[in-house]
């Protein structure tokens, strides 16, 4: 897979583009909106065709009847599924719909890919809603990512002025030694990129990516000096669609949910839907009022999630929140520019809906040779699992002996069934799963190196 049309030039579609760019992808955007058109080719190495994704003509014109894949990733479902089934027609051997609303999919639905031929439909809200959950339920991670069969764990935490980590070194801290509980692979500070070594000094502020194994979450969890939740509930920020979704799954784990609307009628459909569902609640009001927080009783909630449409509603939601003492902030946060102003302002957990998205459309741009796929908030950084084919380089020799690209650090490996973290040491066996981080440009390098590269 070599050539890729992506139909739309927003939040998700700019993000996909930029990735599988870099990745020295061939990549068309179609989009009817030349401002952010112009915009996306002015950053990206791109082509890009000012048109309607609805239009067979407008597709021809946009030559990618010799792309191998087509993501339709507009705001529209419609115009996505309708993108979907014109490259049916323009051949394109493969397509993706990503999609907001849930009843497109099943084998009742007329858009399934038996009756419609679309080869995937992607539900973004589901991807942020599970996103969501495995986030919150992991207790002190402000980001999450479970790899080689959950045995294998990549933790996002930010240090702040109490933790245990602040002001040492990374040889002393205790993820470092002969049998380390986790291994750090890399820090964020001040917006940048950097590469742990033995001498850095870890920071108030920054924001470390750790891995660790499934078997040692108990341990590293101490060591992070992590809290169990305070209770089983929640109060949500927005009436939308999403955070119906994240209310529903929140009930399902037996979560008590509060829903924080600003209009009367949505309060009176919300409290219709759950009606059923007798550990409910749901107040007309802004969820920037520190009163009517205090009112559903959110200094003594687990979890408080703002999940607007608007960044700037979700922010702040969240700061009066964790003000008030709530024990974790969750902000959905749509502009990769608002992330660390999100950081900086004190939520805990960032979600980005292009990220969770991403992840899903990846193994398949990647065509399974990437077991699996995850891109890490604020960095130009990816975290890939591959599986060490028969005749790989890899197996001749230890990891210090292998050149990987610059920037690729290898976090985990499951062996046999058995998880672990490097060491100068590790050797490889075909069949092993391998956890790699690593700078979109060198993703075709990394495969290669276990053999798995794309032709």
């Amino acid at each position: 897979m070599k050539k890729v049309a992506i139909v739309g030039a927003g939040e998700i579609g700019s993000f996909i583009a930029e990735r599988l760019s870099a990745e020295q992808f061939e990549v068309t955007v179609i989009d009817h909106n030349p401002v952010v058109l112009a915009q996306l080719r002015n950053t990206v190495d791109v082509a890009g065709f000012l048109g309607n994704a609805t239009s067979l003509r407008d597709l021809t014109a946009a030559e990618i009847r010799d792309a191998d894949l087509l993501i339709a990733t507009t705001n529209q479902d419609e115009t996505n599924l309708v993108a979907c089934l014109l490259a049916k027609e323009l051949k394109i051997p493969y397509n993706i719909a990503v999609t907001r609303y849930l009843g497109f999919r099943g084998q009742r639905s007329p858009f399934n890919s038996q009756q419609f031929g679309i080869d995937l439909m992607i539900n973004s809200s589901e991807a942020v809603r599970n996103e969501v959950m495995e986030v919150i339920e992991s207790r002190g991670a402000s980001e999450m990512g479970a790899f080689a069969d959950g045995q294998i764990i990549l933790i996002g935490y930010q240090v702040e002025s109490k933790s245990d980590f602040c002001g040492k070194r990374v040889a002393d801290i205790s993820g470092n030694g002969a049998a380390p509980l986790f291994h750090l692979a890399t820090i964020v500070r001040h917006h940048e990129t950097v590469r742990p070594l033995p001498k850095t000094i870890i920071e108030e502020g920054d924001y470390l990516y750790l891995t660790t194994t499934q078997r040692a979450m108990h341990d590293v969890n101490a060591v992070l000096n992590v809290e169990a939740l305070k209770s089983r509930t929640a109060v949500i920020c927005g009436g939308n669609f999403l955070s119906q979704m994240l209310a529903g799954a929140l009930l399902n784990r037996h979560f008590s949910v509060t829903m924080l609307v600003d209009d009367g009628d949505k309060a009176l459909m919300l409290k219709e839907h759950f009606r059923a569902r007798r550990h409910f609640h749901v107040e007309v009001g802004s969820g920037l009022d520190m009163r009517l927080q205090r009112r559903v009783k959110v200094p003594a909630t687990a979890v408080f999630v703002a999940s607007t449409r608007d960044d700037a509603t979700n922010i702040t939601a969240c700061m009066v929140a964790k003000h008030l003492g709530v024990g974790k902030t969750v902000s959905m946060i749509k502009r990769n520019d608002m992330l660390s102003v999100c950081r900086s302002a004190g939520v805990d957990v960032r979600i980005a809906p292009r990220l969770a998205t991403a992840k899903l459309i990846q193994k398949v741009v990647h065509e399974n040779r990437v077991l699996d796929y995850k891109a890490v908030a604020q960095t130009n950084l990816e975290v890939v699992e591959l599986e060490a084919a028969e005749h790989s380089r890899v197996l001749k020799g230890r990891l210090k002996d292998l050149r990987l690209p610059e920037g690729a650090v290898v976090c985990g490996v499951l062996s046999a069934g058995v998880a672990s973290l490097p060491t100068p040491e590790q050797g490889f066996k075909s069949g092993d799963r391998v956890v790699i981080l690593t700078p979109p440009e060198h993703i075709l390098e990394v495969e290669t190196l276990f053999g798995s590269a794309r032709g």
